[in-house]
């Protein structure tokens, strides 16, 4: 039960630091993703950015908001957020800094 309690704990953490995005999808315009300081329910005095969030051992992805200033959440002196996590991959034609990506795949 202590294990459980241990994951849940880290799933919790990892929302924290990655929230998910909003998104929306229709049928004239496609896909869209973005960040604000409420999205995926988790409030926050940042923004973010989309980012593709891979999980190791894991074929799936999926979307989370991302830091992009100030120090990493592994504490790293960088003034980039957690924009140097390993797992995280930019979305295609989508500006590094923006907010909002287009989906085009």
């Amino acid at each position: 039960m202590a294990e459980g309690l241990e994951l849940r704990a880290q799933a919790e953490a990892d929302k924290q630091r990655f929230p998910p995005c909003n998104s929306e999808w229709s049928s004239g315009k496609g896909g869209r993703v973005w960040c604000s300081t409420q999205s995926g329910g988790v409030q926050r005095d940042w923004v973010g950015v989309p980012r593709k969030l891979f999980t190791p051992g894991s074929s799936s992805q999926r979307c989370v908001c991302v830091q992009s200033s100030g120090p990493s959440s592994s504490q790293q002196l960088r003034d980039r957020g957690d924009l140097d996590s390993p797992n995280l991959q930019e979305y295609q034609d989508c500006p590094s800094l923006a907010e909002s990506c287009l989906l085009t795949d």
